[in-house]
């Protein structure tokens, strides 16, 4: 689909960014209305309904599904329209606090600009990367998928009430009080390439994620492969003093950090999960790329 858009399905969480996302729809709705003339919308009340409302625009016929929220919201709207093949587009009009998907696709963080982007913006193909348990259970993520660390910090930052950069900090604060480095074996494309205690292993689509973290500063998605970052064995004092260089990108120059691009990584370990900070199951999990798997207006 090229070109102004006459029909899309927006698909809005009103709760997402701490509510800020009902005041900007009321705000966006009647020019989403005079732009898009055969548009609807539709409401989620619970964590999974965007998923589900992105299936049946597939199923109904949709052109074009636009997602209104934050980084899950988006998320969630990317797990419906994977299976769609030559489906729906994306558009995206994100006003959560992260906005890293803003980062990471040169979305626009301005609503009404985003929502020029979404109905009349060039449309690009780009990767999408997904997590398979052991278990068979997959999810899809746009940003990045990690094990070990910053599965936990995604864990309990999802507790919180709050959303946006500081509960996560909170989260990353509280998560190095506790956390302890466990045994894991990683593989890439079927042969070893790291074995030891692991802090954790980052998958990257994108270069930033929790909020403007830069995990992966050269990552490209639309390049056909992940950018996996490991983590090795640090102790508390050693992820004190690592954490803030990873929003400047220069943790890549610690020697317990180790960067490498690959179409797909197994982590063998008992440790948890994220994708796009969404909780995944626990590993072995295996992340590959889908590449050119979406089409995404912006």
């Amino acid at each position: 689909m090229e070109g102004p858009a006459r029909r899309a399905l927006f698909v809005v969480n009103p709760e997402a960014g701490g509510g800020r996302t009902r005041r900007v729809w009321r705000d966006l709705a009647r020019e989403a209305a005079r732009r898009a003339p055969e548009c609807g919308v539709a409401l989620t009340r619970a964590r999974g309904d965007a998923t589900a409302l992105a299936r049946r625009a597939v199923a109904e016929g949709w052109p074009l599904v636009v997602a209104v929220g934050g980084d899950g919201t988006l998320n969630e709207v990317v797990n419906g329209l994977v299976h769609a093949g030559n489906g729906p587009a994306l558009g995206a009009i994100l006003t959560g606090r992260g906005c890293d998907a803003c980062r990471n696709f040169g979305l626009a963080r301005d609503p009404r600009a985003a929502l020029e982007r979404a109905l009349a913006g060039v449309e690009t193909r780009v990767d999408i990367g997904v997590a398979t348990s052991a278990d068979g259970g997959t999810r899809y993520f746009l940003g990045a998928a990690g094990v070990g660390f910053d599965a936990v910090v995604a864990e309990r930052a999802a507790t919180s009430r709050r959303r946006g950069t500081l509960p996560y900090l909170a989260a990353v604060l509280a998560t190095v009080c506790t956390y302890r480095p466990a045994p894991a074996a990683i593989e890439a494309d079927g042969r070893p390439v790291w074995s030891g205690r692991l802090t954790m292993a980052v998958v990257a689509n994108g270069a930033c994620y929790g909020g403007g973290m830069r995990i992966a500063p050269g990552a490209d998605p639309a390049d056909g492969v992940l950018d996996l970052v490991v983590l090795d064995n640090l102790g508390r004092l050693e992820l004190v003093r690592w954490l803030p260089t990873v929003y400047r990108g220069t943790h890549v120059r610690n020697p317990k950090v180790t960067v490498r691009r690959e179409r797909s990584v197994t982590v063998r370990a008992e440790l948890a999960v994220h994708a796009d900070g969404e909780a995944a199951g626990r590993a072995p999990v295996t992340i590959s790329v889908l590449p050119g798997a979406l089409r995404l207006r912006r």
